[in-house]
């Protein structure tokens, strides 16, 4: 998949005489798509669909930064970091995806200054898709019966794709948010269509963990990504075979270096700490992960809220537990 960072790095079919409008010659959709969830995939797999019947390119639009930062901030913490998320829709089969800064410029152009400026001008759109409540533009006075307006006058399709829905309700990013807050991981895992996933670099800890006797592998995350509900987490580990792996579906799927594994996911509140942290007790694991080595953690289910202990021996019994129900969480899903 081609990654644009730029709208001045995409290049457009000149026009054979100085009145002939650009060759139309992608089909795209805009959105933040975080999390790349089940509706999202249903959409982006519209999109490839009719992109390889119509021979155009299928390109996805998406920002560096979440909208609300700008238009309503704090922003909310994300499900999928960019690189996360790029991964994601390379895996789907996207051709390609532009990357744009979502800044106040941007969201005061128009709905038909982005269509004409962007769309047809620096895309070649010949085709939009989009979900049934999208809108674009200042105020998002581009709705999907102003982008069929647009569309008519400047030469695209719209295609309208119907939400998908999970026990009567509309399957959103915002949903899956609230649910991992809640510690519902299995229930948001099924909306994401995978595991939530934590990806970060090993960094060294303070050597508490291989003292209590369960050492333990400590990642650096990025600040933008959503920790879920603060506790205990059956989860598996994988470690990545050079610093150019990515953790796509693909290379998450079992293999020699993925191990499973009891995460803990809070703020060590035993040790009076505030900090939160994430790190993972690689279960019949004698190795030694080395700092920097780039892993994912993927959380399959809770077992238990954070909690603070009178004494580390009392945290080593639970911790004792904590592992057993792991250990059965993980059996009984295998």
């Amino acid at each position: 998949m081609r990654v644009y960072r730029d709208l001045t790095e995409i290049t457009v079919p000149v026009p054979s005489t100085q009145h002939s409008a650009p060759k139309l010659q992608r089909a795209v959709t805009i959105g933040v798509f975080d999390g790349v969830h089940i509706g999202h995939r249903v959409l982006i797999g519209r999109l490839i669909s009719e992109a390889r019947q119509q021979g155009l390119t299928a390109t996805v639009i998406t920002f560096a930064n979440h909208p609300q930062s700008v238009l309503n901030p704090p922003s909310p913490p994300l499900l999928t970091t960019v690189e996360e998320r790029l991964e994601l829709l390379s895996e789907l089969g996207v051709d390609e995806t532009v990357v744009l800064p979502f800044t106040l410029e941007l969201s005061r152009l128009t709905a038909e200054q982005f269509c004409r400026e962007i769309l047809v001008g620096k895309l070649a759109c010949k085709l939009l898709v989009v979900g049934d409540d999208f809108a674009l533009g200042y105020r998002r006075e581009g709705t999907v019966a102003r982008l069929k307006e647009l569309g008519a006058q400047l030469g695209f399709e719209v295609i309208v794709v119907s939400p998908v829905t999970s026990e009567g309700m509309r399957v959103s990013s915002s949903e899956i948010r609230q649910l991992l807050l809640q510690g519902e991981v299995e229930r948001a895992c099924e909306l994401l269509g995978r595991s939530y996933r934590i990806v970060g670099n090993v960094v060294k800890g303070v050597g508490r963990g291989r003292k209590l006797g369960f050492p333990t592998i400590n990642l650096k995350v990025e600040p933008e990504k959503l920790l879920p509900r603060f506790g205990v987490y059956a989860g598996k580990v994988s470690v990545a075979q050079s610093d150019k792996t990515n953790f796509t579906l693909r290379t998450l799927r079992p293999a020699q270096h993925s191990f499973d594994a009891a995460a803990y996911i809070g703020q060590r509140p035993t040790f009076g700490e505030t900090e939160p942290v994430v790190e993972a007790y690689l279960l019949d694991f004698n190795g030694f992960v080395p700092e920097g080595t780039k892993v994912a953690l993927e959380l399959v289910a809770f077992i238990r809220p954070d909690q603070k202990f009178d004494s580390a021996a009392a945290l080593v019994d639970q911790m004792s537990r904590d592992v057993q129900a792991v250990r059965e969480k993980l059996k009984a899903r295998a």
